[in-house]
């Protein structure tokens, strides 16, 4: 019953639809879950070390713009900005930094090489082994100095020209770096204030400028207040108004402290805000390592409610991380219950049977495509979540509305597509690799049409018609002649190469005929003096059809004579045989005849010449009925009257009528029969022949005082019959030859036998669609008969 339900299309169809919208619906319960660990998890945009790296970047931008304003030279500028050890350089280091950056962008070429020392005015500095051609860069920065120093080599400039070029060539190096830290800077939502500070000796000199925090310290006056000493409540009222704050303060050796800090999402640290402002104190990116910010003081806010789009990504990977955690459970889930579901019941349906025969391309194309879906759904779970009254809903009461349906609708949809495509490759699994890659596998059978198309086109068999080998020959031969042409002058010594290549090949090929065939028609003269043992094991190319033919012919002439050598031998001791079993009581019958003619025979002696004389004509009688029953039974000329017989029972039978005969022979039967009946469709007269046949051969020929064995075994789809016996005598005839007919165990003919039984019972068991098997091992016989069911 179980089974049945199981195999029902209609059962197995509503377990599948249950079970993938029950999984639907699972699917949908841990949107609720998701959110409370999206929750849990995310960080905002101020507990990620990016947000630090851009805050550097600002850090930098305004730094730049303070040393503008404290630097009224550019060299001075690049001096704070560059130098990261605090030493003044030269005009020959600036010249080294500059030569290198301008290289390494490759805006210049070289011009020559110099290696010497060049002073002017006192300051002695190396120029670089390598002198760039300045003049070029010139062109494109400053084109009037550029004309001034047009005749000037490098190695000849002045200290006030080199101080030139070292201007113009920072003004373009900082100006190209100042355009890099604003391309790579992205928080506009970031209030900030910024003031510079001045060492105690800049401070006694002049005031301090305070031209880069008036602007802000008016715009974010309470952001301001974390300029001075602030107090709890202070910090609980800025708390109030911002999520995240932070002051940074960087003294006149670079040094960075953090007074105040505050994240509202309590991960944010100040230890973390520290290491990644270290961690990204010089822009990966810049085209040389920057100087560390000295003298400054910055202060950065993010205002309650100004960058909720600062939380999408925590927020999004933390969604990402936990749908594809309860993804992975319902796709195994569905897994599972596709191995559960028997393929006998779905395949019932044309809808699926017919899917089942798509290609395997397609079906993978479109489980690959599953994997981007369920990713998209990664994006649908997350704009569910971020609305709160929804998730309310489901969370309390499970309410269904639009947005509830439009949910339950896409998983069940993308369910059930997975589970057709599990089903799919299931099937591919039970039907096997062999048949999936011939039946489902596109690639396979264009890969198998090409290579049976080119193996074609690349054979060329003389017994068929090669008209279209010919063809593509010709084509190539045109493609070969028209690329030569193109060559137009040259084209003739195209052609002359071609012919002699082409000449060289068919020569070489006609040569390699010529040999294949005085191979083969040295082959077909021995074959036809009678010399059948030439063999021919070369590969003859286009004559290996006609090798195979001449092959072929050799085997069928060497089993034609050794057919006719063995039924010669046959024929002569069947005459033999016939002549020997036949003459023997013929002999005995006309020598007792003779005798009865004596008158003066007593009473007992004619009663005993006359009881030998019926025995031998008996005989006689019995020889000619199985020499006609033999010929009956091997030119088919008899009729087989099948009907049920229970084996078992015919076998007793069998046995009881030769019991007699069984004990003079001092042979002792072992039987094995099943408990069960064993019906055949067999004929009855002639099957009780063939066990009465085998058996008496028992009684002639095995061993005295031995055990026989007859056993009957029923298997699953055939039925055996097994005799086995010791021989008395040494068995010198192999199995086959034995049944033959007028053949016996008993070579010398001194028993009683024709040499029939074992050749009309295989004949009778033959004929009733079964099998005779002899075996012999040493001196055991053994016959085994089996019939199919």
């Amino acid at each position: 019953m179980a089974t049945k339900l199981k195999n029902n299309k209609w059962f197995c169809l509503i377990v599948s639809f249950f079970v993938i919208l029950g999984l639907s619906l699972g699917m949908m319960a841990t949107y609720p879950k998701i959110a409370t660990y999206v929750k849990k998890n995310q960080e905002g945009y101020y507990d990620q070390y990016d947000m630090y790296s851009q805050i550097t970047i600002k850090n930098y931008l305004t730094y730049i713009e303070a040393l503008d304003e404290r630097h009224n030279d550019f060299i001075g500028l690049a001096k704070d900005l560059y130098d990261d050890k605090g030493n003044s350089r030269n005009l020959g280091a600036w010249c080294e930094t500059l030569f290198e950056y301008y290289t390494e962008t490759d805006d210049i070429g070289y011009e020559e090489y110099i290696d010497e020392e060049y002073s002017e005015g006192g300051n002695e500095y190396s120029v670089p082994t390598v002198a760039v051609d300045y003049r070029r860069i010139l062109k494109t920065i400053n084109p009037q100095l550029a004309r001034e120093l047009a005749d000037v080599p490098f190695e000849q400039l002045t200290e006030e020209q080199l101080v030139q070029v070292i201007e113009c060539l920072l003004s373009e190096m900082i100006s190209e770096e100042i355009r890099s830290l604003r391309g790579e800077y992205h928080l506009s939502e970031l209030d900030s204030i910024v003031r510079e500070t001045k060492s105690e000796s800049e401070a006694d000199e002049a005031t301090e400028n305070p031209s880069f925090s008036t602007e802000e310290l008016e715009k974010d006056k309470n952001l301001a207040l974390l300029l001075n000493e602030l107090s709890e409540n202070d910090l609980k009222e800025l708390q109030k108004e911002y999520q995240y704050f932070i002051r940074l303060d960087y003294d006149a050796a670079g040094r960075l402290s953090i007074p105040y800090f505050y994240g509202e999402s309590g991960k944010s640290s100040q230890q973390f805000a520290y290491e990644s402002l270290k961690e990204t104190s010089n822009p990966y990116f810049m085209s040389s390592e920057l100087a560390p910010i000295k003298n400054m003081t910055f202060i950065y806010g993010i205002p309650k409610g100004s960058t909720a789009g600062f939380d999408y990504g925590s927020g999004y990977y933390a969604t990402s991380t936990i749908s594809i955690f309860y993804e992975s459970i319902v796709v195994l889930l569905l897994t599972g219950v596709t191995i559960l579901i028997p393929l006998a019941g779905l395949n019932q349906f044309k809808l699926i049977k017919g899917w089942f025969k798509w290609p395997l391309e397609i079906v993978s194309i479109i489980s690959t495509g599953l994997i981007g879906v369920y990713l998209l759904m990664i994006e649908l779970i997350h704009s569910v979540i971020s609305n709160p009254p929804f998730l309310l809903e489901l969370s309390e009461k499970f309410s269904v509305n639009l947005t509830f349906i439009q949910n339950l609708s896409l998983w069940f949809m993308l369910l059930l597509v997975t589970f057709m495509t599990l089903l799919y490759f299931k099937q591919l699994i039970v039907q096997g690799g062999r048949r999936t890659m011939r039946q489902n596998c596109w690639c396979y059978r264009l890969g198998r049409f090409i290579y049976r198309q080119g193996k074609r086109l690349t054979e060329v068999d003389l017994k068929e018609e090669n008209t279209k080998k010919l063809a593509l020959f010709i084509f190539i031969q045109a493609i070969l002649v028209s690329l030569c042409c193109f060559g137009w002058f040259f084209g003739v010594f195209g052609v002359i190469i071609y012919s002699v290549g082409l000449y060289i090949f068919l020569r070489k090929h006609l040569l390699t005929l010529q040999q294949n065939y005085a191979t083969l028609s040295q082959v077909t003269e021995a074959l036809a003096d009678g010399n059948l043992e030439v063999e021919m094991n070369q590969d003859l190319g286009i004559f290996n059809a006609f090798k195979e033919e001449i092959m072929a012919i050799q085997d069928g002439f060497k089993k034609a004579v050794n057919e006719e050598v063995r039924s010669q031998k046959m024929r002569s001791d069947l005459i033999a045989n016939v002549s020997h079993d036949l003459k023997t009581p013929l002999t005995s019958i006309i020598t007792y005849t003779d005798l009865l003619k004596d008158e003066t025979l007593s009473k007992e002696k004619r009663e005993q010449y006359l009881q030998t004389l019926d025995q031998k004509a008996q005989r006689l009688k019995v020889l000619i009925e199985d020499l006609f029953e033999m010929s009956k039974a091997s030119s088919g000329n008899i009729t087989m009257n099948l009907q049920e017989v229970e084996v078992t029972s015919l076998m007793k039978q069998t046995l009881l009528e030769l019991e007699d005969k069984i004990q003079d022979a001092n042979l002792m039967i072992r039987r094995q029969f099943p408990a069960h009946k064993v019906i055949l469709k067999l004929d009855s007269e002639r099957t009780f022949r063939v066990f009465d046949n085998l058996i008496l051969n028992m009684t002639k020929y095995a061993m005295p005082g031995t055990r026989a064995y007859i056993e009957i075994l029923d298997q699953s789809e055939v039925v055996q019959i097994v005799f086995k016996n010791m021989s008395a005598d040494e068995l010198c005839v192999s199995a086959q030859e034995l049944t033959e007919r007028f053949v016996r165990g008993d070579q010398s003919r001194h028993t009683e036998g024709s040499g029939l039984g074992l050749a009309i019972s295989k004949s009778f068991v033959e004929l009733q669609g079964g099998s005779l098997d002899i075996q012999i091992d040493g001196d055991l016989f053994k016959v085994i008969i089996t019939f199919t069911k």
